[in-house]
């Protein structure tokens, strides 16, 4: 009989954003109200990202750069994983809210 064990999609985004600290993060969120444009869009370095547990919940928490905003996903509001290298965090609550992460190499 093997050994099933459980996929963590927490810590597996926790470390492709951790690994990815020295780029720059391009967060977007995306609301039902407008599916084809961000609802919010921030390009900046990052200070740090922290994973953390907390009375059995996961926490991602990523502190910006330029004014010390802290953007926090936790796993009993978001559902994430991986795609295409970036990460992604869907709503638990709602199927059409989502927030995408990329490093952009390039210049805007």
């Amino acid at each position: 009989m093997t050994k099933v064990m459980p996929f963590n999609n927490f810590k597996t985004s926790y470390t492709e954003l951790k690994n990815n600290t020295r780029n720059r993060f391009l967060i977007e969120f995306y609301h039902h109200d407008f599916p084809s444009e961000p609802t919010l869009s921030v390009l900046d370095n990052v200070l740090e990202v922290v994973f953390d547990r907390i009375e059995g919940e996961s926490y991602i928490s990523i502190r910006l750069f330029s004014d010390t905003t802290d953007i926090t996903f936790k796993s009993g509001s978001y559902h994430t994983n991986l795609s295409n290298g970036d990460v992604v965090f869907s709503s638990k609550h709602d199927n059409e809210t989502y927030c995408l992460i990329s490093f952009p190499q390039e210049d805007f």
